[in-house]
């Protein structure tokens, strides 16, 4: 009975931090440069554990490849304690949904990874050079419809103390629209029937 206490009070407390600190460890530069700037997925891991891509939302710091540093961990359900957190928690929600949906554009399009680097870097520092077509996936980040994407798998790493930069991963998908999940239900339902049916039609074997 002790233990099961000792195991909910673990759980509760888990619940109840949206945001713990963790060894970010980079291993991998870029494979791409914009304007003299690597550009792009830093690999690395958290704690040792699998390797998964990272990417930078903070133009004006530096941070080395490879090297580990302890960030805080946030998901977008409480940004408190991110490095951009300003007076209005409304806007600054909105641009990590921003730099967010421009994460995703990276794993999308390869072949603009400078443009869309250097409007992730704008939304937090907009004194960051353009480069090339940034300006308008600056603008279109600004115009997406934050209520389309699901933004619950992201995450912000934090530095904490030091010069580090801040980065962003995990991922960032589109929620299917109604007609989209009405579609997914009747073809489930169409699939279920046919097995179903065809089940039905199967006669027992018969043994003599």
């Amino acid at each position: 009975m002790k233990k099961q206490i000792a195991v909910f009070f673990v759980l509760v407390f888990f619940a109840a931090s949206p945001a713990f600190s963790e060894t970010l460890n980079l291993m991998t530069l870029p494979v791409t440069t914009g304007g003299g700037y690597y550009v792009g997925a830093v690999g690395g891991n958290i704690d040792g554990g699998a390797k998964a891509n990272y990417y930078c939302d903070d133009f004006l710091t530096t941070s080395y490849v490879p090297s580990s540093f302890t960030v805080l961990v946030s998901s977008l359900s409480d940004i408190s304690k991110t490095k951009f957190v300003g007076a209005d928690p409304a806007e600054t929600l909105k641009k990590y949904q921003q730099v967010g949906w421009l994460m995703s554009q990276l794993e999308l399009n390869p072949v603009k990874v400078a443009a869309i680097q250097f409007a992730m870097w704008s939304v937090f520092t907009p004194s960051t050079p353009t480069f090339a077509d940034s300006a308008a996936w600056l603008d279109a980040s600004a115009r997406i419809d934050a209520a389309s994407y699901d933004f619950s798998m992201m995450r912000i790493y934090t530095p904490i103390g030091g010069s580090n930069q801040e980065f962003i991963g995990g991922k960032v998908t589109v929620v299917p629209e109604p007609a989209e999940w009405l579609l997914l239900f009747m073809g489930l339902g169409f699939i279920s029937y046919a097995v179903y049916r065809k089940r039905g039609q199967i006669l027992p074997q018969t043994s003599v």
